[in-house]
């Protein structure tokens, strides 16, 4: 992915930012939470090696922002993955977005702010124009922030619903 997201946010409860290789082992720790990121729909491999080198590749690559609380603690992350057209190429227009929070945060409008935050610094500072995001059926939390985000259904499979926004 290119340099197009080296901007940070600042909200009253969060700092967002583009993480680096610098945060791996934060990042590695958020996700050892097996459930969360089955939720999350991250395609993660179960062997911790491969995982610690997925996580890099995806920071190095400037593919996660980072959401940390008031005590600068990561408490959440979004990524922002890069889509492929059936004849491998690029859509430079278009991003897969996931994100997750721990579980101790849920409830508290956290994530809505971040994303509320951070879906219009991509329509303005980015070359993207639409995200999709794939959601776990059971998620209802999940699928309600992005329906309250404007995302629209456009579709179910394998237990997710495909949701999309234009930017």
């Amino acid at each position: 992915m290119q340099k197009r997201l080296l901007w940070s946010i600042k909200t009253q409860r969060l700092q967002i930012y583009q993480g680096s290789n610098d945060d791996l082992q934060a990042v590695l720790k958020l996700l050892k939470d097996d459930e969360l990121v089955r939720l999350s729909g991250l395609q993660l491999p179960n062997d911790q090696m491969i995982r610690s080198w997925a996580v890099s590749n995806w920071l190095s690559q400037k593919q996660l922002l980072l959401i940390n609380d008031q005590n600068n603690q990561l408490i959440g992350l979004i990524g922002l993955f890069s889509i492929y057209a059936d004849d491998g190429q690029l859509c430079s227009k278009m991003a897969a977005l996931g994100y997750l929070l721990k579980k101790s945060c849920w409830g508290n409008g956290i994530m809505t702010e971040a994303l509320a935050n951070v879906l219009p610094a991509l329509a303005k500072n980015s070359e993207f124009k639409l995200l999709h995001a794939d959601v776990a059926s059971e998620n209802i939390r999940s699928q309600s922030l992005l329906k309250k985000l404007g995302f629209d259904q456009i579709g179910n499979e394998n237990g997710y619903l495909k949701m999309v926004k234009a930017l």
